[in-house]
């Protein structure tokens, strides 16, 4: 299991600016944006960022231009430290060249079985983006982002790009958050038997797919709540009502952005907190 190497420790002037009473401490918080039908997640702590997946783009609306930087701005996001992209659908990285307009500097990583993919090189080819611009994720990473404890799993690619999506677990001790792309059932299932996967808050898989957040996955993770990131009255009918079933008989709570707009849950000492 390799170190990150963007690795985004709490830094020396928050805690003096705290002491001194300069500088505020700002909240640790993971914010479901609502992009319509596709994902993007905001996680920040000790005043840096990250981003899992960057919104979805269409020939006539770009979301990381019209609804990501925006909501960044009303968070208080000045920098954005490191964009996690789940897998190549357009619903997940459509966001990402308006996202680096804006924070050039950014580290931009994937899963290294998308840097072949035809679909990844067709997006970074439209986006004028070298490959070298991304950071290659092996299958098994770990990193910091102030006091949380970040860890990345990235699946074969098999037989859909869905199938390689990234695992993400973000927090600390009881208090964490999972997110896992498009990821299928058969996947889910194969990484509930790798590490501990329990957590709090989740993302439901694929939009609420009746194909992903299976029974076995919901029992490994056992969250509490479950965030169902999809767009209102959407063509695929997500979520889908058995994937509805699985998540109440599961004893969670839902939440949806296409019905509740952005989702917000902070973390406060062994507990992740639902906010406004």
């Amino acid at each position: 299991m390799s170190t990150l190497k963007w690795s985004l420790g709490a830094s020396t002037c928050i805690v003096a600016g705290f002491c001194l009473g300069w500088i505020s401490p700002e909240p640790t918080r993971i914010t479901f944006l609502s992009v319509g039908q596709g994902d993007c997640a905001v996680m920040q702590a000790s005043g840096r960022t990250i981003l899992v997946d960057a919104g979805p783009v269409t020939p006539h609306f770009d979301a990381g231009e019209r609804i990501v930087l925006p909501k960044l701005r009303e968070l208080g996001v000045h920098r954005v430290d490191l964009i996690l992209l789940s897998h190549p659908d357009m619903d997940h990285v459509g966001g990402t060249p308006a996202l680096l307009r804006r924070f050039p500097d950014a580290t931009v990583a994937m899963s290294a079985v998308f840097r072949r993919d035809p679909e990844m090189e067709k997006r970074l080819q439209t986006w004028g983006m070298p490959a070298s611009r991304i950071t290659w994720l092996g299958p098994e990473s770990m990193g910091r982002l102030g006091t949380l404890t970040l860890r990345l799993s990235c699946p074969p690619r098999g037989a859909e790009a869905n199938d390689g999506s990234m695992f993400v677990r973000i927090g600390s001790g009881p208090a964490e958050a999972v997110l896992s792309g498009d990821a299928p059932e058969p996947v889910e299932t194969r990484e509930s038997t790798i590490g501990d996967w329990s957590a709090q808050v989740m993302k439901a898989g694929h939009h609420g797919s009746h194909t992903a957040s299976g029974t076995t996955w919901l029992h490994t993770v056992h969250p509490k709540w479950v965030v169902v990131s999809c767009g209102r009255d959407n063509s695929y009918g997500h979520p889908h009502s058995d994937t509805l079933e699985r998540i109440t008989a599961a004893g969670a709570q839902i939440a949806r952005t296409d019905r509740e707009g952005d989702i917000s849950f902070e973390w406060r000492g062994e507990e992740l907190v639902r906010v406004p």
